[in-house]
């Protein structure tokens, strides 16, 4: 990995849990639907196993190259064969709605705001996210993004090239003068293969478990802006 990042012309960036934290998510959902028939441990449990087949449905609409899934459906999907799994009697149409209401509220990192304002004076900003319109309600409140890119709109999510070929051709810009910034792998494989310039985000100090590996590895976005040749300091809160 570099230690600066050079020739960038566009910055584009992830939305969920690279700006927005959903840690809240899972206590709020398993309260609503679990509510005191399962102890904490067995919740916890429950939610890890849906993450797992979330993460299977996931790779399979991103990766796939049949009838596009959008996010409402995935969700849905997931629901369902978690509850099947579980034998959890919760009606799949409200559990999807509840789980689509929360990633409709935006609680934002406390390095984001102060990372896209400052960024957003030397660099256009497009945001890159795979979600649904409708999870987009009220984005221009948290900034004025050059762009959006949005999996629903292209019918591809961004472990599909189709993504970030389409952030691409729009910007006009060779690959290389992009840099992506996000927390998963969907953020890093299929841009990285193009020459996009790519950033994970890794707040939990994990490994990298993957082949195709990012340029830059940080724990903060206000470390990007250091990368960027920007002095952190200079991002007021």
């Amino acid at each position: 990995m570099q230690d600066k990042i050079n020739g960038i012309k566009l910055v584009s960036i992830d939305l969920f849990r690279t700006l927005v934290d959903l840690e809240q998510t899972p206590q709020i959902i398993w309260e609503t639907f679990l509510k005191s028939n399962y102890p904490p441990e067995v919740s916890q449990r429950y939610w890890q196993r849906a993450s797992e087949i979330l993460e299977r449905i996931w790779d399979e609409a991103g990766t796939g190259n049949g009838h596009f899934k959008n996010v409402r459906v995935v969700l849905e999907d997931t629901c369902s064969e978690l509850f099947q799994e579980i034998q959890l009697r919760v009606e799949l149409k409200s559990a999807t709605y509840l789980l689509m209401q929360k990633h409709r509220i935006h609680h934002l990192f406390e390095d984001a705001r102060p990372f896209l304002e400052r960024a957003g004076r030397d660099y256009p900003v497009c945001l890159s996210t795979d979600c649904d319109l409708e999870m987009l309600d009220g984005i221009d409140r948290i900034f004025p993004f050059k762009d959006i890119f949005v999996s629903e709109s292209l019918e591809a999510y961004k472990l599909n090239p189709k993504f970030f070929l389409r952030v691409i051709s729009h910007s006009g810009l060779e690959p290389g003068n992009i840099l992506h910034i996000g927390d998963s792998k969907s953020d890093i494989i299929a841009p990285a293969r193009l020459g996009v310039r790519t950033c994970w985000l890794n707040r939990a100090a994990q490994p990298w478990v993957h082949a195709v590996k990012p340029d830059f590895e940080v724990q903060s976005l206000l470390q990007v802006l250091d990368l960027l040749g920007i002095d952190p300091a200079t991002a007021t809160p």
